[in-house]
């Protein structure tokens, strides 16, 4: 029993010195979205006019240099309004110049808080902390208690990639495959997909998109708590003097039709009552029909050209507020 205790602890051993200690440096020191987007805000602090907030919509189909004004993307993949909030609340006294906040709502932002698997993310790439948890052991391991083993082999995978095709591998870590080029630095916070994927616009995959949606909304106790802080964010902006835009994003229309009917009629009333309670703007594009299949990557994120002339649609429209 002695002699299987201390083979045992012997093996633990080894396996931390060539496994975990390696891993954890590795993801220690690894380059995200996260860090590159605040890297980014906190370089253009004094010079910022509008934020851009918000999930993958939003990350990927505002395109700030289409801005008259001087915009800034810190949407992030699954980012949630709890994180939306507490993000800009964190910088906000630092960005002296800015006068508006785009905030993305979509059907299903009002019933959850967490970005799920994105949390960990979150904490490691800007330090936001998910509600009440306690990151004790993803700060003793991050290969074994924060990314998990998995996904940290998959993340040194894309970085050996990355570095055999892009000679850097401190480069973002997307998949190659996904679409996005990986090659172009962050613009303003700025990234999206390249093309359309054409395996992605399938009706089974419209209907799976959709009922990810629905069980989301079904199963959430959250959506109170969620429309509470959305309009405490919407007040603080306002005490700054900060104009609030609400916003959603264009989806393709074949993959609209497969949303829940109710859900959409109560999204709509929601973000419209929230926007009429505070007299700001809510903008509503994510039932836009003129976008059309090669403005997006799949069914509900545009890619750089539909970012492109939705951004310009966004700008214009700010400018006539300015302007009146």
């Amino acid at each position: 029993m002695r002699k299987f205790t201390f083979n045992l602890l012997f093996f633990m051993l080894i396996f931390a010195v060539l496994v975990v200690f390696p891993f954890d440096i590795f993801l220690r020191n690894m380059n995200s979205l996260h860090k590159e987007k605040l890297k980014g805000l906190l370089t253009y602090k004094d010079s910022i006019q509008i934020l851009i907030l918000g999930n993958s919509h939003a990350n990927y189909g505002v395109d700030p240099t289409q801005f008259d004004n001087y915009a800034y993307n810190l949407a992030n993949l699954n980012q949630s309004i709890y994180f939306d909030k507490r993000l800009t609340m964190r910088y906000l006294d630092s960005l002296s110049n800015l006068r508006y906040v785009f905030i993305n709502v979509d059907h299903h932002s009002l019933y959850t808080s967490s970005q799920g698997l994105w949390d960990i993310w979150s904490y490691y790439g800007n330090g936001i902390i998910y509600k009440d948890r306690m990151y004790l052991l993803e700060d003793v391991s991050p290969f074994l208690f924060g990314f998990k083993p998995k996904v940290s082999i998959s993340l040194l995978k894309t970085s050996i990639c990355n570095y055999l095709q892009y000679k850097n591998y401190k480069i973002l870590n997307f998949k190659v495959e996904k679409g996005i080029n990986v090659r172009d630095s962050l613009i303003k916070g700025f990234v999206t997909f390249e093309g359309t994927n054409d395996q992605l616009f399938s009706e089974s995959h419209y209907i799976n998109r959709a009922n990810y949606f629905s069980e989301l909304i079904s199963l959430s106790d959250e959506y109170q708590e969620v429309k509470n802080d959305l309009e405490d964010f919407i007040k603080i902006l306002l005490s700054r003097g900060i104009k609030p835009i609400l916003f959603s994003v264009p989806q393709y229309y074949e993959y609209r039709k497969f949303i829940d009917r109710d859900n959409l009629y109560k999204y709509n009333s929601d973000i419209s009552v929230i926007s009429k309670k505070y007299n700001i703007e809510f903008w509503d594009y994510s039932g836009d029909s003129s976008f059309i299949k090669s403005d997006f990557y799949d069914c509900d994120h545009l890619n750089k050209t539909g970012a492109v002339k939705f951004s310009r649609i966004l700008n214009l429209r700010l400018v006539k507020i300015e302007n009146n």
